[in-house]
């Protein structure tokens, strides 16, 4: 088996492929890197990843980044732990279409809530890049509330990685306190993703590494 290095942030958006890892079962070393610190700035960490953002992923000392890429690798090296629909071409290539919105779509919006200084160099207009960001976030929420109807528990039939994604971004969501009562049953989605043992694992780690964090400061 690969030896597998996982750099991730605790709460950041690394915590995709932290669930998909637990969800193999794969025996991987945690590397707790954290953003809000700058550790993922540093020129040691630049080296290794010059973009300066996790997760992260060293297999046998070669480097992947983006969670859309490392999902999909796992998926391919770990198929009986089906992290994406199986057997069905068209259907797998909907779920990464679905991760790769994640990544490219529903991200970037709800970044402008932690840093919204990045977005515009005006004076006094954080409030208003934050009630735009309230728009679209709502907008993004929209899609994943009717892909989840029906009776949906999952995305795609079966559990996946793109649920995992999803479960990210509505945990970010009620940190914020943002307005979600419109998505009951994206709301429903998150309480059973948090009933998985992988994501009760994976959140358990991050928590840890936080309070290490926290105490080592």
């Amino acid at each position: 088996m690969a030896n597998l290095d996982f750099y991730f942030s605790p709460g950041a958006c690394s915590l995709a492929t932290h669930i998909a890892l637990e969800e193999t079962g794969a025996a991987f070393n945690p590397k707790p890197t954290y953003t809000r610190k700058g550790q993922t700035r540093t020129p040691e960490y630049l080296a290794m990843n010059p973009k300066g953002k996790v997760p992260v992923l060293v297999i046998d000392g070669k480097v992947l980044t983006e969670n859309t890429a490392i999902l999909t690798y796992l998926n391919r090296t770990h198929s009986n732990a089906k992290l994406l629909p199986a057997g069905d071409v068209l259907k797998e290539a909907e779920a990464l279409a679905f991760v790769a919105w994640c990544a490219s779509g529903v991200h970037p919006v709800l970044g402008r809530f932690f840093g919204p200084q990045n977005f515009t160099d005006l004076p006094d207009s954080a409030d208003n890049v934050k009630a735009l960001a309230t728009k679209a976030n709502a907008a993004n929420f929209a899609i994943i509330e009717k892909a989840l109807s029906h009776g949906k528990d999952w995305l795609f039939g079966d559990w996946s990685v793109a649920d995992g994604y999803i479960f990210v971004f509505f945990n970010w969501a009620t940190k914020l306190g943002l307005d979600v009562s419109a998505f009951p049953n994206y709301a429903k989605h998150f309480e059973r993703m948090q009933k998985r043992p992988a994501v009760q694992r994976a959140l358990a780690r991050e928590a840890e590494a936080l309070a290490a964090m926290d105490k080592a400061a």
